[in-house]
């Protein structure tokens, strides 16, 4: 098999052409031979009528006799009776065989039938039939002029055959060279884009429909590689960003850490309230470090592709809620949380959405007011937190749920600016959306919505 691409489309063409050409010829020299046998028993077939109408005139058996001994004659007549005698002139060397069908036919048990015959060195083609009771007419004529013309036609039609293969030849190589053309040009313009490694750029070719539409494809997936490319810097950058994001929150706390046990060290010089002050920033820095540790930890787990991705499930998102607003009044007892939660189900991960409500009631209650309320609200498997606090500034809200960024009148709270993004991150990954804005009369509106669970 050609290795090239140009030589195997010719070949098949050639071939595809050359089976072609077979089938006719094979046909055509069937339709010739079986034309060529069918003239020649019609002919004897009419030798044989004229025969037993000519007996049925003149019953002389004579009349309907013919010479054998003559084999380039049109045909030879031989008149058989029923016991296998002879009964019209022949030549004993050179007579019909008769045979026991033969019999049968003057008999009037058998009807008539064709054979081929040899005589006298000649191909025979015979026809016996009835002439009159008690005998049968056997009429032959040479069948070696039927053979002399099948076999002219094979020269002819394989000599045809010989040349359309040729003529075939030719034309596939032209063929080829038109279709494999603008494969060559993908090919070229393929390894361009390999060799420059620039996935921007697209292939243009101009050819039948379907290298057009391979030629689209390629497009795409180079559309696609850039796109994954792009992701993929995207990604790093962002890496990188909360690597230094993190080393720059870390430092705070890490400094004021070392700081108090530094103070400790000196335990001896210090009063016993003194002490108690030292241990109790120890104790909140060091839940501040943890929290910003647990926050990074999970921004990070979402970040990384090999993560293992824990399991879906059906679940109550409005008892899930419960659950949280009654561990956020646990941990904002000044803070009043109103609720009003229908039942929901929802497709997600239990403790990632857990984490994500929780951040979302954290928030509502670090911006209100002491005494303040938080209205939750749940219809629709749209969950809404509602504060009373300072609102969020229109230059704010397009940056409210990225990593480390903290809102202008959000300076002086805790917090190191994670805890939207991760809401974010979740609503990302359960095919949800979250949403922020001011509300009119004061304070700020967060709307996590989730598709319904089928």
């Amino acid at each position: 098999m050609p290795g090239s691409l140009r030589a195997r489309v010719a070949l098949f063409c050639v071939a595809a052409i050359a089976v072609a050409l077979a089938g006719m010829g094979v046909a055509a020299y069937v339709v010739v031979a079986h034309e060529l046998d069918s003239s020649l028993d019609l002919g004897l077939r009419r030798e044989a009528t004229r025969i037993v109408r000519t007996v049925g005139v003149d019953a002389d058996v004579a009349t309907a006799s013919g010479p054998c001994r003559y084999l380039t004659a049109p045909s030879c007549v031989q008149v058989v009776a029923a016991d296998g005698r002879i009964e019209s002139e022949h030549d004993p060397g050179l007579s019909l065989p008769v045979d026991r069908a033969t019999e049968e036919v003057a008999a009037g048990t058998r009807a008539a039938f064709f054979s081929d015959v040899q005589l006298g060195g000649y191909p025979l083609r015979m026809y016996t039939a009835p002439l009159r009771s008690g005998s049968a007419v056997q009429i032959a004529r040479r069948a070696d002029p039927v053979d002399t013309s099948l076999r002219r036609v094979g020269y002819a039609l394989l000599a045809a055959a010989g040349i359309g293969t040729a003529l075939a030849l030719g034309a596939g190589l032209v063929v080829a060279r038109r279709a494999v053309g603008p494969v060559s040009a993908l090919t070229a313009a393929a390894e361009h884009i390999a060799t420059t490694r620039d996935p921007r750029q697209h292939i243009t070719v101009t050819g039948p429909t379907e290298l057009r539409s391979l030629a689209g494809s390629f497009n795409a997936m180079l559309d696609e590689l850039d796109q994954a490319l792009c992701a993929e810097r995207e990604a790093r950058a962002a890496q990188h960003r909360l690597i230094a994001d993190a080393s720059h929150e870390l430092r705070t706390p890490l400094t004021a850490l070392r700081t108090n046990i530094e103070l400790l060290g000196r335990a001896s010089r210090m009063s016993a309230e003194q002490l108690d002050d030292t241990a109790a920033a120890l104790r909140a820095q060091s839940a501040e470090l943890s929290g910003l540790v647990t926050d990074l930890i999970e921004l990070a787990r979402a970040d990384d592709p090999a993560a293992i991705a824990e399991p879906f499930e059906d679940l109550r998102l409005d008892t899930l809620v419960a659950e949280c607003l009654r561990a956020a009044e646990r941990h904002w007892p000044t803070i009043t949380f109103i609720s009003d939660l229908r039942p929901t189900v929802v497709h997600g991960v239990p403790g990632r959405l857990a984490r994500a409500i929780t951040n979302l009631l954290d928030n509502a209650a670090k911006f209100s007011a002491p005494q303040g309320i938080v209205r939750v609200e749940l219809r629709d498997a749209e969950l809404t937190v509602r504060d009373h606090g300072p609102g969020i500034a229109l230059d704010d809200l397009p940056h409210i749920f990225d990593r480390f960024y903290r809102a202008t009148n959000g300076r002086g709270k805790t917090g190191h600016g994670l805890g939207l993004a991760i809401v974010k991150q979740v609503a990302d990954l359960h095919g949800a959306t979250v949403r922020a804005q001011s509300a009119s009369e004061g304070g700020a509106i967060f709307r996590l919505s989730f598709p319904r669970a089928d």
